[in-house]
């Protein structure tokens, strides 16, 4: 229990033209200190920087402090989602959310591959260079390139979807979208079908699963469209994405099974990378109705929790203070 912390929302600061998915970093630490406050916890904002962390350690000497950690990747701060935990450790200043080891295991989609396959864990091949994963090329098949270590669909477009007719035209797309947008990149094999989002929350040995819920891309294949969230589709508005896909909280009955399995899915996903205070997956359901993981998140927004709490009918605010309650150093 941190209750006679002070509490910290460490987070981005945003440049100039800081992008639409780090000034939303900034809504969403303004929106945790409105909730935190309510609780009656004394609550500051504090933009990330190395003198603002000796600054905390310093106070945390005097007056208990608890870091809510907000830090995300942003433009040349990539490294800092999960270098900052580190930092916090070293101060010995308890912060919310995964830890360093989760945060790189994660951040790092190759190294997350491999530990999810090594578990058992369905996630689609993918092709690096110098490493090529069960790659069979057929004039049906798709690549998804993205870059390796980045969030928020940083980088994915509609040009990111390629075709396999060959191994070598694979390696060129990578090749040409690294080029384009300055990051390294693989390329994921693109399943076609149904898109799902688990979210988590708790301590390290008994998480809260969430209902998993869908994302619905309407009009797409009227208007012959490859469904991928794209980054303009999460923060670009009026692009084609961003009105047509849309978040489906309510579970409908027939779906009930498929989303135990993608909760007991997420579960292993929880534990495989030590994860804590609260994360996501990001899954695609095959034409066979078998689960893929996309994605693991360390470092999720907050709305999937709350629009998951309002159809729920449970607070979202006492969600937000189990992730206080569960900090740890």
């Amino acid at each position: 229990m941190h209750t006679n912390h002070s509490i910290v929302i460490l987070y981005n600061k945003p440049g100039l033209n800081a992008p639409e998915d780090v000034l939303d970093i900034v809504r969403q630490a303004e929106w945790i200190a409105e909730i935190l406050s309510a609780k009656g916890y004394g609550v500051s904002l504090q933009p990330f920087s190395l003198q603002v962390l000796e600054e905390l350690s310093q106070k945390h000497t005097e007056t208990p402090l608890l870091v809510f950690n907000l830090v995300d990747s942003a433009p040349g701060e990539e490294n800092l989602a999960y270098l900052v935990p580190g930092m916090l450790e070293y101060l010995q200043l308890p912060y919310t959310g995964c830890s360093l080891h989760s945060l790189y295991t994660t951040t790092d989609k190759m190294l997350a591959k491999r530990m999810l396959r090594s578990r058992g864990i369905a996630t689609p091949d993918w092709v690096v260079f110098g490493e090529t994963n069960t790659f069979v090329p057929s004039l049906r098949m798709q690549y998804l390139v993205k870059p390796v270590a980045e969030d928020a669909s940083i980088g994915l477009g509609e040009d990111s979807l390629v075709q396999a007719d060959s191994l070598h035209s694979v390696e060129e797309a990578i090749k040409q979208i690294a080029k384009k947008t300055k990051k390294e990149c693989f390329a994921e094999q693109f399943i076609e079908g149904r898109e799902f989002t688990a979210c988590m929350y708790g301590p390290k040995d008994n998480p809260v699963i969430l209902t998993p819920y869908e994302w619905v891309f309407k009009d797409y294949e009227a208007n012959n469209k490859a469904k991928i969230i794209t980054y303009d589709a999460k923060w670009t508005e009026n692009s084609f994405g961003y009105d047509h896909i849309e978040a489906k909280y309510h579970a409908d009955e027939k779906d009930l099974p498929l989303l135990d399995t993608l909760s007991d899915i997420a579960r292993q996903c929880w534990d495989t990378f030590s994860l804590k205070g609260y994360a996501r997956v990001d899954f695609r359901i095959d034409e066979h109705n078998k689960p893929w993981v996309l994605e693991v998140n360390c470092n999720p927004s907050f709305y999937g929790f709350y629009h998951l709490a309002l159809e729920g009918k449970f607070s979202f605010e006492d969600l937000v203070e189990t992730i206080v309650e569960v900090a740890s150093i």
